[in-house]
């Protein structure tokens, strides 16, 4: 496998503190359930009072997007971000 997920959305710079420790439960979440460990990173700027999150999951197949959604839509996490979660699955050049 070499597909490789990546998940971004705004977070209010007002409730980023709060969401951190939810964030990192979520992850593990996510990790015991798809048997995929991600990683959470953010963008060192700010903008208009909102910070942009993303989880990036390495070697994916092919179901892993939906069995995210699905533990998002459980998640109840929606309160601390700012629109919608992006996501984007991109593959290794070398297995074009």
């Amino acid at each position: 496998m070499s597909d490789h997920l990546f998940v971004y959305f705004r977070v209010p710079d007002a409730l980023a503190d709060a969401a951190l420790p939810h964030w990192h439960r979520w992850m593990e979440t996510v990790a015991e359930a798809g048997g995929i460990g991600g990683t959470l990173l953010r963008r060192p700027e700010t903008r208009d009072g909102m910070q942009t999150w993303m989880e990036a999951y390495a070697d994916v197949p092919p179901a892993f997007d939906l069995l995210l959604d699905g533990l998002w839509r459980q998640s109840g996490l929606q309160e601390f971000i700012s629109g919608e979660r992006q996501v984007e699955r991109f593959v290794d050049l070398d297995q074009l």
